[in-house]
């Protein structure tokens, strides 16, 4: 099932990792792979850090969910001209606990 994650929207998949049916570090390697998948031909991505994803993905796990926000693990890309936390001129796929 992991593998389809990435055709979820984000209502459907806040309630699968609410109900803890899916982890938001499955999600995201979801996303990754169909990224990976299709970015050769999109090239939608100028830059992406898979290492940098996942590791954000697993510490939203540890998150206990009594403490979990409204839109936890659901991730979102960001354009390359929006400036974020860490630095770079290029987009990013982030998960994140809003």
């Amino acid at each position: 099932m992991s593998s389809i994650l990435y055709q979820l929207t984000a209502t459907e998949i806040l309630a699968k990792i609410k109900d803890g049916e899916v982890t938001v570090e499955d999600y995201a390697r979801s996303l990754l792979e169909r990224i990976k998948s299709r970015d050769e031909a999109v090239q939608a991505w100028a830059y992406l850090d898979p290492d940098y994803v996942i590791k954000q993905a697993k510490a939203l796990d540890a998150v206990p969910k009594a403490q979990r926000g409204p839109l936890h693990g659901v991730a979102i890309a960001v354009k390359d001209v929006i400036y974020t936390k860490r630095e770079s001129k290029r987009g990013r796929l982030y998960c994140y606990d809003i």
